[in-house]
């Protein structure tokens, strides 16, 4: 399993408390290209950031999710206020509209050809200050070029072939990368997502759990009609739970936009990464340990939408 391990040209970003800073940050560093994709978006910041670009000569270019549950109205409004600052604005164009992507999710932002940031989290005001969310920004040419020709395809409606790195790109790499993560687990899984509802997943965590793996899920809406030893589940309660975060063996993690779904595995745009740093997973179990403490007991209490036939 490849993982990125260029801790020096890695920052983590944790929501609530960094709020739109990494963003706006990043997009004021811009020299000639932005491109960022859009799920939702309705923070004043972060779009005033994007209209200085303008101004100051940077290609801002936004791909804007046409479906996004209550927001399509919104978006398709948000599509005439960008262009109305001279962002060029599109939305993603399916290669089969018969067979196409069932929703664009993914959440990245590239600065010219040097930078890139990977989030589980939306530039909206709920996102930024109320929900807990994880990213990643990247200072590497080779990341970014990949994630841009990615850009590029969806903007175009052309074919897009992953190359070997450790992005995790549905609907293409998705589900082998990450159940090759889990899999590779010899002392613990932790897992924030309120979405984890694959068959095959919950399968795979109740046998790493059998066999002795002691896995932590904070999550929403679960339930698994066989508990066995060494797995435990809470609901979070501080935060709204929006992250998408997996940590192995407390030394390589996964951030990305990927709830572990099938539709999010298999039938949308999704992108997140692989890292391997001991540091900086230790820190994001530092904060899964704090909502840990905080959150609702117990898996057998939460709400059945997913079975397991471990």
């Amino acid at each position: 399993m490849k993982v990125y391990d260029k801790a020096n040209n890695l920052s983590l970003i944790i929501q609530p408390g960094d709020s739109f800073f990494p963003i706006v940050r990043a997009i004021d560093g811009a020299t000639h290209s932005i491109k960022m994709t859009i799920f939702r978006m309705d923070d004043p910041v972060v779009q005033d950031a994007m209209r200085n670009a303008v101004s100051r000569g940077v290609e801002v270019r936004a791909l804007v999710a046409p479906q996004s549950k209550g927001w399509e109205k919104r978006n398709r409004k948000l599509i005439e206020v960008l262009s109305g600052l001279g962002v060029q604005v599109s939305i993603p164009k399916a290669l089969d509209q018969t067979k196409g992507l069932k929703r664009y999710h993914y959440k990245i932002l590239t600065v010219d050809d040097t930078e890139c940031m990977i989030l589980t989290f939306n530039p909206t005001k709920k996102n930024l200050h109320y929900a807990r969310d994880f990213g990643v920004l990247m200072r590497d040419k080779e990341i970014t070029s990949e994630l841009n020709l990615l850009f590029d395809a969806d903007w175009d409606g052309t074919a897009f072939k992953p190359t070997e790195l450790p992005l995790v790109i549905s609907n293409y790499n998705s589900r082998s990368k990450l159940t090759k993560l889990l899999k590779s687990a010899e002392r613990s899984i932790r897992i924030m997502d309120a979405k984890l509802t694959d068959e095959p997943t919950v399968v795979l965590l109740l046998q790493k759990a059998a066999a002795g793996c002691d896995v932590k899920v904070i999550g929403r809406d679960m339930h698994f009609d066989k508990i066995v030893p060494n797995f435990r589940a809470r609901r979070m309660a501080r935060y709204k739970l929006h992250a998408k975060c997996i940590v192995v063996d407390g030394s390589t993690f996964f951030i990305g936009s990927q709830n572990l779904r099938r539709v999010s595995l298999d039938q949308r745009r999704e992108v997140g990464i692989i890292i391997g740093d001991d540091a900086m997973a230790r820190r994001i179990e530092r904060v899964f340990d704090e909502d840990w403490e905080n959150a609702t007991d117990e898996s057998n209490a939460i709400e059945a939408v997913a079975t397991s036939k471990a």
